[in-house]
């Protein structure tokens, strides 16, 4: 790939801020050892038993960071949007596995670079490692952020975010619950009868569906859900 080539395709303001102050200082000889990458809804780019051998630039499309280490229980913990960099927090802090399994949440296209040749390239430019320190910071003091609101919240938004969270993947565009009303009621932090007249809130307002007793969704009312949240978070 040649930098004029990145510089053409991607024109949007964010793209072209990631160009001039991180891509275009990629040495020219490393150039041609990167590519583009796209992944379609659901398709895994990172495992988290394994390190990843390459370095992701989400530059179309957005993933999601799924904990699935406690096997019980695998969460969507975070959703990630371009311009994001993914696969090298395991680089830094010289982790033997990911942080996260890391899932196309539609279709998405990414820049990737061997993750031997990145470390060895951003470990020597101190301009490119505070600019991807700055990205980090921002990403990490917004999870933060967000999970002290929670504990602001009524039970019902606080189940729109739990739902936002745990619901996985489960084919054709939707997501499912996997787990039941007891532990959802023990991660609100309320007694089962709150955590059911919450889910019948939510299903009242079309948020959420239910199939057999459990709840799903599918990705117009995870959009819903977004803004419900959000709408109750401006107001704390």
């Amino acid at each position: 790939m040649l930098k004029k080539e990145f510089e053409q395709k991607y024109g949007s303001p964010k793209q072209q801020e990631f160009y001039r102050e991180f891509f275009s200082r990629i040495p020219q000889p490393l150039m041609p050892y990167l590519s583009v990458r796209k992944f379609s809804y659901g398709e895994t780019m990172i495992l988290s038993s394994d390190r990843s051998k390459s370095v992701f630039f989400l530059m179309e499309g957005g993933v999601y960071a799924v904990e699935d280490r406690v096997q019980s229980l695998p969460y969507v913990f975070t959703e990630l949007t371009p311009v994001e960099i993914i696969g090298d927090y395991e680089l830094f802090s010289r982790m033997e596995g990911s942080y996260a399994t890391i899932v196309a949440a539609g279709d998405c296209e990414c820049v990737a670079m061997p993750a031997d040749l990145y470390l060895r390239w951003i470990s020597g430019d101190g301009k490119a490692l505070f600019y991807r320190t700055s990205l980090l910071m921002n990403q990490l003091g917004g999870q933060a952020a967000a999970g002290r609101q929670y504990f602001f919240l009524d039970y019902v938004p606080r189940c729109a975010s739990l739902l936002l969270q745990y619901a996985v993947p489960a084919g054709n565009g939707r997501f499912v619950l996997p787990i039941n009303r007891e532990s959802l009621a023990a991660r609100m932090g309320c007694s089962l009868r709150t955590c059911h007249r919450a889910v019948a809130d939510l299903k009242k307002r079309e948020l959420i569906s239910l199939n057999r007793g459990k709840i799903t969704v599918d990705e117009k009312q995870r959009e819903r859900l977004r803004s419900y949240l959000e709408d109750e978070l401006s107001r704390l």
